[in-house]
């Protein structure tokens, strides 16, 4: 940004990551905040998925400094569970908003104008489905507290997960377990590069066409991996074990589609 305004040009904003797709990495949105306040620059925040996490007191502060930043978004049709499709974003001064995007003709004027928030002049759409009315009901039907402790029970069994994977020979976890997403590959010795690659993709898509569990390749560093994500909301324990099972069954050669020695089929 230093050099951006040495050239004559504007810092505009600056996007902090807040739980990225691939690992859940977070970036540091205090001290972002702070540089891009010097350059007068808007800071947005992406936690799609990972803003359900500051319904935990325990996990605030992975968003250390988020209170400082412009706007922030999150999906709690992700990993809190309300139905699709239920985004969220938060500003800190609507009047940007209104003053990009408001539009007056007179037939769309009404008598309650002035007392009434116009959502129409806070995007782009000038009509729009009552979205919010989910959001509502899910927090009225299931609760504050119970949304906590399924949360909660997601960030148990991700660390539960990762210790078992790190305790298998031939097995890593590629990435710090930031909420409820663990990356993991299986790296038989003297199988490297494109080599591992293959048999990464290999075991991933056999385990997905079996149908009883579904993981999401994903690249980390150039090399292929494995994402697994427990969010879903029926997911409990014994499911996380059998996927456990399943994953060591089918890079062993098993038929990763045998309901042999599985919990209930995992279909989420």
């Amino acid at each position: 940004m230093a050099a951006d305004v040495a050239a004559g040009r504007r810092p505009a904003v600056v996007v902090a990551a807040v739980g990225t797709t691939g690992t859940t990495a977070m970036d540091p949105v205090g001290p972002i905040v702070d540089v891009a306040r010097e350059f007068g620059a808007w800071v947005h925040v992406d936690a799609a998925m990972a803003g359900a996490a500051m319904l935990l007191p325990e996990m605030r502060h992975l968003f250390d400094g988020v209170e400082g930043a412009d706007s922030l978004g999150w999906n709690p049709h992700k990993w809190m569970g309300t139905i699709l499709d239920c985004s969220l974003l938060y500003v800190r001064d609507v009047e940007h908003l209104i003053a990009c995007m408001s539009t007056t003709p007179a037939y769309l004027g009404s008598a309650a104008d002035a007392d009434v928030v116009q959502y129409k002049d806070w995007g782009i759409p000038l009509g729009r489905r009552f979205r919010a009315l989910k959001l509502w009901f899910h927090l009225r039907l299931e609760g504050a507290e119970a949304i906590r402790a399924r949360l909660r029970r997601d960030l148990e069994n991700a660390r539960r997960f990762a210790a078992q994977v790190e305790a298998e020979p031939g097995w890593r976890v590629l990435a710090p377990v930031q909420l409820q997403t663990v990356c993991v590959r299986h790296e038989p010795e003297g199988l490297a590069g494109e080599a591992l690659d293959e048999h990464t993709l290999l075991w991933a898509n056999a385990v997905n066409a079996g149908g009883r569990a579904f993981v999401s390749p994903s690249t980390l560093d150039g090399r292929w991996m494995v994402r697994v994500s427990i969010g879903a909301e029926p997911t409990e324990r014994a499911d996380v074990e059998a996927l456990w099972r399943l994953l060591r069954e089918s890079v062993s050669g098993a038929d990763p589609a045998d309901p042999a020695d599985l919990a209930d089929p995992l279909t989420r």
